[in-house]
């Protein structure tokens, strides 16, 4: 994980109508939360002990599915 590839999925978020949130402490450190923008409401990562949080790799490639 790095500062440059954070900064890319966060526009890459954004563009489809979410935010990046870190939601890491502790055992979740450098995890991320999708929020929609519209909605308010967090993204399910379908992962199961981290049902609403991603790694900067899960959060690009569920972006990548999903359309604006």
């Amino acid at each position: 994980m790095t500062n440059t590839h954070e900064k890319q999925v966060t526009r890459m978020a954004q563009g489809k109508g979410y935010t990046l949130e870190k939601v890491g402490k502790g055992p979740h450190h450098g995890r991320f939360a999708l929020v929609n923008k519209a909605q308010g409401s967090r993204a399910n990562s379908g992962i199961a002990g981290a049902e609403f949080s991603f790694t900067l790799e899960e959060a690009e490639a569920w972006l990548a599915k999903v359309g604006k």
